[in-house]
């Protein structure tokens, strides 16, 4: 990896999943649980991947045995995805100095891939915010941001994630189409509909 694309990948994995009622972490896709499975493929487009975790800490280590990755346990994960995300940044910038631009992924996008991921990476400036365009105006993560708002990564805290800087810095943001990333696993319901095919 070049100095001028130092990129590494924050996968937020800690949250209780309260809307689920268990681990969503782990639910089975493909036969895979969904953390593995987007690990595994952000490991194909970086080799510096930071999973930080919280809740179900036990299991969703386990879940990632055998993969080449940095998994952190943020203590303060009940206090919201801000707090999850600037820990992981921190601990992504300390295991590689040279880092110029993080990828902030969520565990619970089973239609994301490496595809994605890598198209985040090539669009990839150092004046602006790369992020996934879900269509309909709505712009999330996956979203790339580089070094010079690391800073504003680190001050995060409680519930508001990524998505508060996206809307912050809207006029730096450039929107990639990525309709995969509308898919999300939140409840139950979610599921069944991404296992079925029928949502």
């Amino acid at each position: 990896m070049t100095a001028a694309r130092a990129l590494g990948i924050v996968l937020l994995a800690a949250g209780g999943a309260v809307r689920y009622g268990s681990a969503k972490q782990l639910v089975a896709i493909d036969g895979e649980p969904l953390v593995r499975r987007v690990a595994r493929e952000a490991l194909r487009v970086s080799p510096w991947v930071t999973v930080v975790i919280g809740a179900y800490r036990e299991d969703v280590e386990v879940a990632l045995e055998g993969l080449p990755l940095d998994t952190a346990f943020h203590a303060g994960w009940p206090s919201g995805m801000g707090g999850s995300l600037a820990f992981g940044v921190r601990r992504l910038r300390e295991r590689h100095p040279e880092l110029t631009g993080v990828t902030v992924c969520l565990c619970d996008q089973p239609a994301l891939g490496a595809a994605q991921l890598q198209a985040l990476a090539d669009a990839a400036a150092p004046d602006r915010i790369v992020a996934a365009d879900y269509g309909d105006g709505v712009v999330g993560v996956p979203c790339l941001f580089p070094s010079r708002f690391f800073h504003e990564l680190d001050l995060l805290h409680g519930p508001e994630g990524a998505r508060s800087l996206l809307a912050l810095y809207a006029d730096q943001v450039q929107a990639l189409p990525m309709p995969e990333a509308r898919i999300d696993i939140d409840t139950p319901d979610d599921y069944e509909r991404w296992r079925t095919g029928s949502g």
